[in-house]
């Protein structure tokens, strides 16, 4: 019985996955190809999270002469089909192999992740996690934290079994005990602590790992003038659209909550796992250089350098849109 009412959630969320697309192909939110000189300015966002918020908040305040939201990330940046994107900065690293035409401008939030695992599983510290079953994402940032929460414990990421399911049935997994632990972005990580009441229990520790939400351009992009231009208009809005996600979360929430087909509810839940900087954090280089290390493992590769690694940073459109403010 359990695996029916699973598998028809699952058909549901995928009914509710294509009414979404459908909805997004009408007010022009799907960029299947290229981008041509006509195109509006374009930027590809999970629109199923919550770091994405101040990109909505920057799209509303644009109004009907502002730029277009897809659903995507580096990916639509590196094949031309967003003039710009955002993603963990996992996601940059695994594209660099194939494609190099990509530059990381800002970090537009951090998401501070926590491990959620069952109390009735016999797990009271992290070390209890050894040999355990865990949910997350593979290649992920989700999965680059649990490697770095399970290492301050000393246990391998060969000490657990990684349980795949699909992102919105992860919390499921968890309460139903298919897996006993999950390291997952929001909100599904609060829809776990939700589920399991009191039989959760959390560990968390962000100066192991947060994620590096960050903002990502072309080196074509940067290179056209009239691209540009947009993309230093985009990055001002996004700054001054911050100040208010920081200042009166209040005011936005329900805006987010909508664009992220989530209840209100559960994004203020969840709310206060993210922090958003619209900066260039100081030890960026430093967390790409160590994390470069454990995703080329993955991709069984030679690591870049952080000599090499710097060369995908660039600052001056930040910089550029820091002026125009002034």
């Amino acid at each position: 019985m359990r695996r029916t009412v699973i598998r028809l959630a699952s058909f549901a969320i995928v009914i509710a996955s294509v009414a979404a697309s459908v909805s997004a192909q009408r007010d022009g939110g799907v960029a299947p190809e290229r981008l041509g000189p006509a195109d509006p300015f374009t930027v590809a966002v999970n629109t199923s999270t919550i770091e994405a918020g101040p990109v909505f908040v920057a799209r509303e305040r644009a109004g009907a002469n502002g730029f277009r939201i897809i659903n995507g990330g580096v990916r639509n940046v590196v094949g031309g089909t967003a003039h710009a994107g955002t993603n963990a900065e996992t996601q940059m690293l695994a594209v660099l192999p194939t494609n190099t035409n990509v530059k990381m401008l800002l970090t537009v939030a951090e998401g501070l992740y926590r491990v959620i695992a069952r109390k009735s599983a016999g797990i009271t510290k992290l070390a209890d996690l050894r040999g355990r079953k865990i949910t997350t994402p593979r290649n992920t940032s989700a999965h680059y934290h649990l490697v770095k929460m399970l290492a301050k414990a000393g246990i391998a990421e060969s000490d657990v079994t990684i349980v795949t399911v699909p992102n919105t049935e992860m919390a499921t997994a968890v309460f139903e005990r298919d897996a006993d632990a999950i390291s997952m972005w929001e909100p599904e990580a609060q829809a776990t602590v939700d589920m399991l009441g009191d039989d959760a229990i959390v560990f968390q520790d962000n100066k192991v790992y947060r994620e590096l939400f960050s903002l990502y351009a072309s080196t074509e992009v940067l290179a056209d003038s009239k691209r540009r231009a947009e993309l230093v208009t985009f990055v001002r809005g996004l700054l001054d659209a911050t100040e208010t996600v920081r200042r009166m979360p209040q005011t936005v929430i329900p805006l987010i909550a909508r664009s992220l087909m989530q209840p209100e509810e559960k994004v203020s839940r969840s709310w206060r796992y993210h922090a958003f900087p619209a900066a260039l954090p100081k030890d960026m280089l430093d967390v790409l250089t160590e994390e470069e290390r454990w995703m080329a493992r993955t991709q069984q590769r030679e690591p870049r350098t952080r000599e090499q690694l710097a060369t995908f940073i660039d600052t001056s459109v930040l910089q550029e849109a820091l002026r125009q403010r002034r």
